[in-house]
């Protein structure tokens, strides 16, 4: 953490009391529950909220707000104050009056690691899990998604694994059992290439990456190999344990009427079929991107917009949920597939 962001938090801490119940250790470990920025005089920023109003403050300087209805405030550092941020979509417009640093705080995440500290704090009193690992797990995205009790529940029923360098983990064609997160250790992700046809390197996964979700979601083989690059530690989730914790509050699903009608109103049709399949007939409009591209291509992505994944029977869809949801996507699966939409889908693609 840099000096000027010590001293901001400091200022936040003492002059505005925010942050209450977060500690200095908390934060530095979860920097996303806030954000700094540094405006010169004349400088512009557009901010949005997120699921709940967000609060702005301003640290130092001086700065005028204008909301969507084009309504102004100006607040200064003096004033002791805050704004509350409009929740998504909507959006406020920030012009520094002098040279400021502003403080952008998630309230929905900042309430989620008051009461996450508490639960971490209760358990490693109860010696049911180290410290360390609390840290880790706390930060990694999947739990940060599901209702507090699950994750109490989840770090309770964690299991450390030794592993060695060269281990395979998952493995594919084989029945998945569990799902993982690296505590220690590095390793190499595997899957068949959807153009060669033959298994490839995907990814390189570091300390706090998770993996096994694909074969425990779609009930079907493990569809990747994970293998260790170094010897390390895994916090391993039984299957019925990652079903019942972790899968069913991450992944949405919902039918294809209630699908259509989201997708009417503005969410975005995401197909994760192969390529030949979407040429084969799609949802109009459906953006495609093929789940074993989806942790790539995740970028691509707008990270303000709302997806409706689906597939050909909406096993891939409730994967390719689960993957999004743990990158803080909006995104619902839609089951049956397009077997189950009714509704004409485009017309295939001739062949040449």
């Amino acid at each position: 953490m840099s000096i000027k962001t010590s001293q901001i938090l400091k200022i936040l801490r003492e002059r505005f009391h925010a942050f209450p119940g977060i500690s200095e250790r908390c934060l530095v470990d979860s920097l996303q529950v806030f954000r700094l920025f540094d405006l010169r005089e004349g400088e512009t920023l557009r901010l949005t909220g997120s699921e709940l109003p967000d609060r702005l403050y301003v640290a130092l300087g001086r700065v005028m707000i204008t909301n969507a209805a084009g309504q102004r405030r100006e607040i200064a550092a003096n004033d002791r104050g805050y704004v509350l941020l409009p929740p998504l979509p909507a959006a406020v417009t920030v012009v520094a009056l002098e040279d400021s640093h502003l403080c952008h705080i998630d309230t929905a995440l900042a309430d989620y690691l008051v009461t996450l500290e508490e639960v971490a704090g209760s358990l490693a009193e109860s010696g049911m899990a180290h410290d360390d690992y609390l840290r880790l797990i706390r930060d990694t995205t999947p739990f940060q998604r599901i209702p507090l009790e699950n994750a109490e529940r989840a770090f309770a029923s964690l299991r450390e694994r030794p592993v060695l360098a060269g281990e395979e983990i998952v493995k594919m064609g084989k029945e998945a059992d569990a799902f993982y997160v690296i505590a220690a250790g590095r390793a190499e992700l595997w899957r068949i290439d959807d153009e060669e046809g033959i298994p490839m390197k995907a990814a390189e996964l570091e300390r706090g990456a998770a993996f096994g979700e694909e074969g425990l979601l779609t009930g079907q083989t493990s569809p990747v190999t994970v293998r260790m690059l170094a010897d390390g530690v895994l916090l391993q989730l039984t299957r019925d344990e990652f079903a019942r914790l972790l899968a069913k509050p991450l992944v949405r699903e919902v039918e294809t009427p209630v699908a259509k009608a989201m997708i009417e109103n503005h969410y975005v049709a995401l197909d994760v079929r192969l390529n030949e399949e979407f040429d084969e007939g799609h949802i109009p409009g459906a953006l495609l991107i093929p789940l074993s591209q989806l942790r790539k291509r995740a970028a691509e992505l707008d990270s303000a917009a709302r997806y409706v994944a689906y597939c050909r029977s909406g096993r891939r869809s409730s994967v390719a949920a689960f993957l999004l949801s743990q990158l803080s996507f909006d995104v619902v699966s839609m089951a049956g597939g397009v077997l189950a939409w009714s509704d004409p889908l485009t017309e295939p693609v001739p062949e040449d």
